[in-house]
């Protein structure tokens, strides 16, 4: 048996390769390892337990992400009520046998010690849902019937992730509506209204759904100084690590917020600041630099891709990548609430990590067969 490589072929599939996505991740996961090693120092000295775990997840994540590459995306969305189905059920089972972590019940106990947070998963079985209902109803989009439809699809698993209660989570959910919707041509008028009816019944949230702690976490970034002791403590510290990086900052493995104990969660929601503690404000730019240019590689496939499907696929984890970016960092700053979200492909944290390479692998998906896709529905 002769094998024979046909140039065009190879040329074809490497001008769909999405390279500068795979690049950047490679790069975010890179620096992930060394903030997180940074983040594990002790008074006595580094210790690589974050780090490590952190190696180990993004070798199952990559996994995921050549999985979800290779599978062609519309034999996905082609099956959204079995994804969607699937994820409501883990995310009432959760409700009943998770368990409880930071106050909110949204985790599976694994043997070994090892977490998992189905919501994080969902996340994408809404996007591929969302695209294939958005986009097979056409200019219904536009009517309010059509809103509804989509407003449903997400509608459901926002209010079981609100249950457990996780609010971070579920405001993700909810830019992933958005911009898809909003992409295939919802009507600004309908949206406008229906934002405008979530900011009426604000008060109503805070009365009867918003819990203690959430509501500290308001106050808290409404008052910083008042509450500098209290909710606003771990704030008030990461502008203490990124103030101390200065310029180019101390070095690596460098800091004293982290090993003395001052900076609560620095290895999940404020990774940022001991990035900027220890690589300065050159650093930070840096690290905004390589998301700035992960989004650009995101915006390129959907500009590439004619199929709206696979467009609105993209959207959808363009949306949800740029909102945790600027959630994350906002908190860091000071300049939004606290909410508990991780700062993509930095922060610690296997189910996020795993997740979120697995939508980048969509995107991947998308950017290979796009064109096989536009011939098979011709």
């Amino acid at each position: 048996m002769s094998w024979r490589v046909d140039p065009l072929a190879v040329t074809r599939e490497l001008a769909r390769f999405p390279g500068a996505l795979v690049l950047t991740c490679l790069l975010l996961l890179a620096t992930s390892l060394v903030a997180l090693t940074s983040a594990g120092l002790t008074p006595e000295g580094p210790t690589l337990g974050w780090a490590s775990k952190q190696l180990f997840w993004a070798a199952v994540g990559l996994v995921g992400f050549v999985v979800a590459s290779q599978l062609p995306y519309d034999a996905l969305t082609r099956r959204w009520p079995w994804l969607w189905g699937a994820g409501l059920a883990v995310l009432g089972l959760v409700l009943v046998v998770g368990t409880k972590v930071n106050g909110a019940r949204s985790w599976f106990s694994l043997p070994g010690g090892t977490r998992l947070q189905p919501s994080e998963f969902v996340k994408y079985a809404l996007v591929i849902a969302l695209a294939r209902v958005v986009a097979r109803r056409g200019e219904r989009i536009g009517t309010w019937a059509g809103l509804a439809e989509a407003g449903l699809v997400v509608g459901i698993p926002v209010g079981l992730v609100l249950l457990q209660p996780d609010l971070g989570t579920a405001l993700t959910y909810l830019p992933i509506a958005l911009s898809i919707v909003l992409v295939a041509g919802a009507r600004l008028v309908h949206l406008a209204t229906l934002g405008a009816a979530a900011l009426a019944a604000l008060p109503l949230a805070w009365l009867f759904f918003l819990a203690d702690y959430q509501k500290m976490r308001i106050l808290s970034f409404l008052d910083a100084d008042e509450h500098a002791r209290g909710g606003a403590y771990q704030v008030t510290q990461g502008l203490i690590a990124i103030g101390a990086g200065g310029l180019t900052g101390r070095g690596f493995c460098q800091g004293t917020q982290g090993p003395l104990g001052f900076l609560p969660e620095r290895h999940t929601d404020f990774i940022f600041a001991v990035v900027c503690e220890d690589f300065g404000l050159v650093g930070g730019v840096i690290v905004l630099g390589l998301y700035a240019h992960l989004v650009a590689a995101l915006v390129h496939i959907v500009q590439q891709t004619r199929d709206p499907e696979g467009r609105l696929i993209v959207v959808g984890v363009t949306a949800v990548t740029v909102v945790q970016v600027v959630v994350n960092v906002g908190m860091v700053l000071g300049v939004m609430p606290v909410t508990g979200l991780p700062l993509p492909l930095l922060s610690y944290g296997g189910s996020s990590l795993v997740a979120t390479l697995v939508g980048f692998g969509l995107c991947a998906s998308v950017a290979r067969h796009r064109t096989r896709v536009l011939v098979f529905e011709k």
